[in-house]
């Protein structure tokens, strides 16, 4: 298959069913996703979240920890190196896995709304506790780490799926598409 379905955890795909997704790709999904969803590969960067992921006895097989240097954002882009997150992290496994397309779902950094563009489908729980939860800050720096790896990318077609009432920050770049869920939804095969 030659299309790889990022999961992020952003709550603008909360009301989608993954299930769809099944058949249709590789999926990849991103820290305590597991918890209610098995995606074909599970990505994490943070020590709290991949310990968990070690303790819960989940199929180590289809887990991805990336090595500390990858971690974190490559000083070619930024000098200061900032930590990277598990959204990017499994777009850049996609990468190395060599899919042409890449589909990513609840990447909130991305939103207009600055609330939403922080929200999780997991704050409150374990590793999402109120003091490691990403920042508007940092939910704007992703944006242009996600502008970075697209630039260094342009033969890969990275789609970014929303709801249609969604105010989504489109950056100029011909590799860079949106889709809303109910069109997206209509290419799936069932």
């Amino acid at each position: 298959m030659t299309k790889a379905f990022i999961v992020g955890n952003g709550k603008s795909r909360s009301n989608f069913d993954l299930n769809l997704l099944r058949g249709n790709g590789t999926i990849f999904g991103c820290n305590a996703l597991y918890r209610d969803f098995d995606p074909d590969y599970l990505v994490a960067i943070d020590s709290k979240m991949k310990k968990e992921i070690v303790d819960s006895n989940y199929n180590r097989d289809k887990v991805i920890f990336p090595i500390e240097d990858e971690c974190w954002e490559p000083a070619e882009y930024n000098k200061h190196r900032p930590r990277s997150n598990a959204g990017m992290n499994a777009v850049l496994e996609a990468i190395k896995k060599e899919y042409k397309d890449i589909i990513c779902f609840g990447f909130d950094f991305l939103l207009h709304d600055d609330n939403a563009a922080t929200s999780n489908m997991y704050d409150g729980t374990n590793a999402y506790e109120d003091n490691v939860r990403c920042t508007l800050s940092d939910s704007r720096n992703r944006m242009g780490y996600l502008g970075y790896i697209l630039e260094k990318n342009p033969s890969i077609n990275f789609t970014f799926v929303y709801n249609s009432t969604d105010l989504v920050y489109k950056p100029a770049l011909n590799n860079f598409s949106l889709v809303h869920y109910n069109n997206f939804i209509k290419t799936l095969k069932r």
